[in-house]
């Protein structure tokens, strides 16, 4: 008997639905709090899946590639005011960004990377180490506030002295940079091309002094080190020089075009700057006086590399552009002289353009695009579609009737190209054959033996800029007694392409993205609709109110004499409909903007509750399904 009931019991305790749903729901709460809890304690904790439009809570393959090729130490002191009540809202929030992407960071270093977490207080250590590294209080509220960085390696550092909101969209490539530059031990290497006098020019006449060089290359030689390879160079290492630098490479050799495919091809970084009518190019170079008579061709192009890398590029035509055409006072527009506003700038997210406002480019060409080059190509600045395509020297003056006597192309024109990828070669066949004269041999043709390569051994990027005149001191700086300053972008244009080539050669893959903060775009346009409503509305009554007006301007012409200061029933009763009309017209808007708050709270709400009520429906729903697997297998059995 007594066995029987405890069966009976057993059993009673085993098929109770109600009693399994409870058991199985808190044991899933239990599991997903534990899990939870053990995740976060370990480096799983760091790992996302990122369901973002554009993977925005994703480290770039090149910030990857930069942290696992480390060879030396890292530390990052991270200097966060957290305790401070005075701190804003928004940079609060921000933190927590700023901590998960630096444990990222640790976590994919291999060890390389250590944190420091610093809250500087007033008068304590940290406070003092913070200002020893750069990284200065934001006085707010009578509180000095810190939130930076500071990057060190060995004896080399660099600090980020405030991590602004504004700027998340370049958080991660600051900090790949900031931890490239400290683990580069020396000035990289540029290798520089050109036919244009950025060095200065000698002096043509005993005792004269010779020409400056240009501001723009005084400033590449302060942090780069600049190795002038001539036009004719017999060999391009990407080992030796990383970034290739063409200026105005007039007149270059179908030899040095195949020397610079190789190049590429090793992995070795392209910034040409090409010019279909160089204002700059001086009639006399004396670096190519191997050449009959040693003048400079105004025109440059990459003829046999632009074709295999998909772009298109005529080398005689400028581009007159309408929409960003120059004034320089007195009625002279130039068309040809391309003011770009950032209508021009494809992406502001981009790290090289990134807050560009005016471009200057004088005598520009275009860019067309082929594709079927195998890699990708990213336009980053770009004409209008108001353009014309004139030959050079027409450029040079100008035109009022210019675009009154030709039709427009109808195109926009790439003026600023990146291409990366992995480049096929533009010589299939082969290394070209190399023409040699020689009195003594009657061979006249010799072929250069080099090692040939068809494919890229490893992804690389090339730069195209359409103009070489943009970086003459007159177009981008101003002169003044505490030297020279920039009057616009266009040094910042090659600098920016330049520190994210030469910093590391995975920053380029570590370009700046969308921001991760989104637009509420209902609440947007809801508003847009609003203000166009309102707007008709207004203008509606404006008609309306000038009407009455012109009607009561009618009444006060017809009266005479001393009833002139007398109202008339009929001007009373204009004037009353008059106020009528004021008071409703404000009780509609007023009752527009209400309705308008009043969706907005709505939709906030709705969305508040279905984010609220996700979690434990999926909860439920996991325990929902526990518990029916488990029924179904009691049953069976």
């Amino acid at each position: 008997m007594a066995q029987t009931k405890k069966d009976s019991v057993s059993h009673a305790k085993v098929t109770h639905p109600v009693v399994r749903t409870i058991l199985g729901i808190v044991a899933v709460i239990c599991i997903l709090v534990f899990a939870n809890w053990l995740v976060r304690s370990t480096s799983l904790g760091n790992r996302t899946l990122d369901l973002t439009e554009n993977k925005v809570h994703t480290l770039t393959p090149g910030t990857e590639a930069i942290l696992s090729e480390l060879k030396t130490p890292v530390t990052i002191r991270y200097y966060a005011t957290r305790k401070s009540e005075a701190m804003p809202r928004r940079v609060k929030n921000y933190m927590r960004k700023v901590d998960d992407l630096l444990a990222r960071y640790k976590n994919l270093a291999n060890g390389k990377v250590r944190i420091e977490h610093l809250d500087p207080q007033p008068d304590t250590d940290d406070e003092d180490s913070a200002n020893m590294d750069g990284v200065g209080g934001q006085r707010i509220e009578d509180e000095n506030l810190y939130f930076g960085l500071a990057i060190s390696s060995l004896d080399q550092q660099t600090t980020i002295p405030f991590l602004d909101p504004v700027h998340d969209t370049m958080l991660e490539y600051m900090l790949s940079s900031a931890i490239a530059n400290v683990t580069t031990f020396k000035k990289p290497n540029i290798g520089l091309m050109t036919t244009l006098p950025l060095a200065g020019t000698p002096a043509t006449q005993p005792g004269e002094e010779p020409g400056p060089p240009w501001v723009i290359f005084q400033l590449l030689r302060q942090r780069y080190s600049i190795q002038y390879l001539g036009m004719t160079p017999e060999q391009l290492d990407p080992e030796e020089t990383p970034v290739l630098l063409l200026v105005h490479p007039a007149g270059i050799s179908t030899q040095t075009e195949y020397l610079i495919d190789q190049y590429l091809l090793k992995g070795g970084i392209v910034v040409a700057c090409l010019d279909p009518y160089a204002l700059t190019a001086p009639k006399q170079d004396p670096r190519l006086q191997s050449m009959p008579g040693g003048n400079v061709s105004p025109s440059s192009t990459l003829k046999s590399l632009l074709g295999a890398w998909g772009v298109g590029f005529d080398a005689f035509s400028v581009i007159a552009d309408g929409k960003y055409a120059t004034d320089f006072g007195n009625g002279q527009r130039m068309h040809s002289h391309l003011s770009l506003s950032t209508a021009a700038i494809t992406s502001q997210d981009d790290i090289i353009t990134q807050g560009f406002e005016n471009i200057y480019l004088p005598l520009a060409g275009g860019f067309t695009l082929k594709g079927d080059s195998g890699v990708s190509i990213d336009t980053l600045v770009k004409s209008s579609n108001e353009v014309l395509l004139i030959d050079g020297k027409s450029a040079t003056q100008a035109d009022q009737g210019l675009f009154a006597r030709k039709q427009t192309t109808g195109k926009e024109y790439g003026l600023v190209l990146r291409l990366q990828g992995e480049f096929k070669t533009a010589f299939p066949e082969g290394a070209p054959t190399v023409k040699k004269e020689d009195t003594e041999e009657p061979e006249a043709e010799k072929e250069v033996a080099l090692p040939h390569l068809t494919t890229a051994r490893e992804p690389s990027s090339v730069y195209l800029i359409s103009d070489a005149d943009f970086l003459i001191d007159q177009a981008s700086f101003a002169s003044s007694d505490q030297g020279y300053s920039a009057v616009n972008n266009n040094a910042a244009l090659l600098q920016n392409i330049l520190d994210q080539c030469t910093g590391s050669r995975h920053l380029i893959g570590s370009r700046s993205r969308a921001a991760t903060t989104r637009p509420f775009t209902i609440i947007k346009e809801m508003e847009t609709d609003f203000e166009k409503d309102l707007h008709e509305d207004v203008e509606a009554a404006r008609i309306s109110m000038e009407k009455v007006v012109q009607q009561l301007q009618v009444l006060h012409e017809q009266k005479t004499g001393s009833n002139a200061l007398v109202l008339s029933p009929e001007q009373e009763a204009k004037i009353q409909e008059l106020q009528t009309q004021q008071l409703k017209l404000r009780r509609d808007l007023r009752e527009q903007q209400k309705g308008l708050r009043d969706r907005k709270d709505q939709l906030y709400s709705e969305i508040t509750w279905q984010t609220v009520a996700t979690t434990p429906i999926l909860v439920a729903l996991a325990g929902l399904c526990v518990w029916l697997f488990r029924r179904r297998s009691t049953r069976t059995v």
